[in-house]
């Protein structure tokens, strides 16, 4: 800012574990802004770097980075943010429709009902009250059951009652698993936190639990700045927070696609046995009748069955290799626990047996 520099950040220094639930408070101008933007991939650090999930995303590119910030990281604003010509249920869906999932109303519909709002579905966003309109965002923020959930003044805009509300649905889904990063100025929601992470100057002056202390094993988010000469403050009285070596309560997500290509790998080499049985017993028949004598209705209506057959053996196979092959690719891209990447690789298999067996069969059967 002309001839001053301003440390928006200064000599941070700060590990949140997989499962937390930390609440960053301080003072307008304190940093909290700067470092919730730094935590959602929004903003590049002028130093040091930023290790989300155990990969280092300071540098990456922005088609990278919107990627992260559309499946692994929920936002929830404390304007809320909606779309307000669109109903709850299609402003829930917004992050799968920009994520180019086919099928978003199932997911839509089971993040609002995560957050009690399924009976408002079909409702728009001005038809909502405030605290509604903030629960239709937390759904948004869950949809993509995301690795970290960012809540930047949640409580702001709602009145006390509805705050408290707000407050227990995210210390539910802290209790399931999610990770919740909450920045506020209000003391009575920051103890509600796990963890109270205190900001001043750009600087951490307090990093302490809260009255409900939780913690995790697994690093979700490390920010770390290049030391500068001044120590960190550290108010005398508060401690950091404990380490633990509790099991977050989370479980590794289901490859999607992983179950749907196993069973059309399944299917297409029964099908390919089906389609080689019906050939075998025409040509048993022709070999037994001449041509005249062979009855014209039942030969047809096998011969269709047997290519019928046939080209769904094909088709299923394809459709099993393609489909498991996009699953195996999303556990690749995708950083997290997964569940899945064999049944992806056993529908690969099966799907290429469904395709290759109608040529095998024959071929074996001449050799014999």
């Amino acid at each position: 800012m002309g001839d001053s520099v301003v440390h928006a950040l200064d000599n941070v220094d700060l590990d949140i574990e997989r499962g937390e639930f930390v609440a960053i408070t301080g003072a307008s101008g304190s940093g909290k802004s700067t470092i919730m933007h730094l935590f959602g991939c929004l903003d590049r650090p002028s130093a040091g770097t930023i290790v989300f999930n155990g990969r280092d995303v300071s540098d990456i590119s922005d088609r990278e980075l919107a990627s992260i910030r559309n499946k692994q990281i929920g936002f929830v604003f404390q304007t809320f943010s909606l779309i307000n010509r669109t109903t709850a249920l299609d402003n829930v869906g917004t992050p799968l429709f920009y994520a180019r999932r086919s099928n978003s109303r199932g997911p839509a519909r089971a993040a609002l009902e995560r957050v009690s709002l399924a009976n408002r579905a079909h409702h728009r966003s001005n038809e909502l009250s405030g605290g509604e309109r903030q629960r239709v965002a937390i759904a948004r923020a869950i949809v993509n059951d995301p690795l970290l959930v960012l809540a930047d003044e949640p409580t702001g805009n709602l009145d006390s009652r509805t705050g408290e509300q707000i407050m227990a649905i995210f210390r539910s889904l802290n209790e399931q698993g999610v990770t919740i990063v909450l920045v506020t100025h209000e003391q009575e929601v920051a103890v509600q936190a796990g963890r109270i992470v205190q900001m001043r100057d750009g600087k951490i002056v307090a990093d302490g639990p809260g009255e409900q202390a939780r913690g995790g094993t697994v690093p979700a988010t490390n920010i770390k700045e290049t030391p500068s000469a001044a120590p960190v403050a550290r108010p005398r009285g508060i401690a950091p927070a404990p380490a633990t070596t509790a099991t977050p309560a989370f479980s590794p997500r289901m490859a999607r696609g992983a179950t749907r290509a196993l069973a059309l790998g399944i299917v297409a080499p029964c099908l390919a046995v089906v389609s080689a049985v019906a050939g075998g017993l025409i040509r048993q028949q022709k070999q037994g009748l001449s041509l005249n004598e062979m009855p014209p209705t039942p030969f047809l209506i096998m011969a269709g069955f047997a290519t019928l057959t046939l080209l769904l053996a094909i088709v299923f196979g394809i459709i099993a290799i393609f489909t498991g092959r996009a699953a195996l690719k999303r556990v690749h891209n995708e950083p997290g626990a997964w569940r899945g990447t064999g049944r992806a690789r056993a529908g690969r298999l099966l799907g290429w047996l469904g395709i290759l067996l109608p040529f095998l069969i024959p071929a074996l059967r001449a050799l014999i």
